[in-house]
């Protein structure tokens, strides 16, 4: 559900125990408005995890490790929290380096 109001571009806000809806004129139909209310307590611990999730990932940062997929590195999003396999073709040399530098760093094996 949440995932088709973003889609719509309606904005859900967990504070406490509020819903704050922001969604542009006309969006809101009763049939919504009542789903929402029927919901509500799910949304909000859904916003809720996904709020520590981001702050779990904000506070781990960018990460640059070489992946389990040979000629791949995973990067850790900071702003969403979630991992992406990248080929090193792809890569800038920097984080072919940091990449590197974090297996030295770890004792990681390739």
């Amino acid at each position: 559900m949440l995932e088709e109001l973003r889609e719509r571009d309606i904005r859900l806000e967990a504070d406490g125990l509020m819903l704050h809806v922001d969604a542009p004129a006309g969006a809101i139909t009763e049939e919504l408005r009542s789903a929402l209310r029927e919901h509500k307590r799910a949304l909000i611990r859904l916003l809720e995890r996904e709020r520590r999730r981001l702050e779990e990932a904000d506070r781990r940062g960018l990460i640059i490790k070489w992946s389990r997929e040979p000629g791949y590195v995973s990067l850790h999003d900071p702003t969403t929290g979630e991992w992406h396999e990248i080929a090193t073709s792809d890569c800038p040399p920097w984080v072919l380096e940091d990449a590197r530098a974090r297996r030295r760093r770890k004792g990681e094996k390739r």
